[in-house]
């Protein structure tokens, strides 16, 4: 197995964790992260996607997870749509938006998925 692949295992591992603790119901109390702490994972995750040998994979895997977490309790994403697109969706959304990172995370991805996938008729 190659060097690159053992860090892609870890960074799914650690996705498959943190969806499952994002199964978890949110309430005031619960916001983990702060917007500002989700940047921080997401830079991780644009070094591991650029493959930067310094990148750190924990947190990487820890933004895709937490970023495809909030979208499976979304429930109306796009059916198909890979964790990558998704990631990819709220990095933007946080890049153009750096005024509301000190917003909790739950909420920028929401807003992120909300913009770029609205529902339609008004649901």
């Amino acid at each position: 197995m190659t060097m690159k692949a053992a860090k892609w295992i870890l960074v799914l591992s650690a996705m498959m964790i943190l969806v499952f603790l994002q199964t978890q119901p949110l309430s005031a109390a619960n916001y983990y992260y702060s917007g500002n702490h989700l940047v921080e994972l997401m830079k991780e995750y644009d070094k591991a996607e650029t493959d930067v040998s310094d990148a750190n994979y924990f947190k990487a895997g820890q933004y895709l997870g937490y970023v495809s977490g909030v979208g499976d309790a979304m429930g109306y994403v796009p059916a198909g749509l890979m964790a990558g697109q998704l990631a990819a969706v709220v990095s933007k959304y946080l890049t153009n938006h750096p005024e509301k990172w000190s917003e909790p995370a739950v909420d920028l991805v929401i807003k992120a998925l909300q913009e770029a996938f609205p529902l339609k008729g008004g649901k």
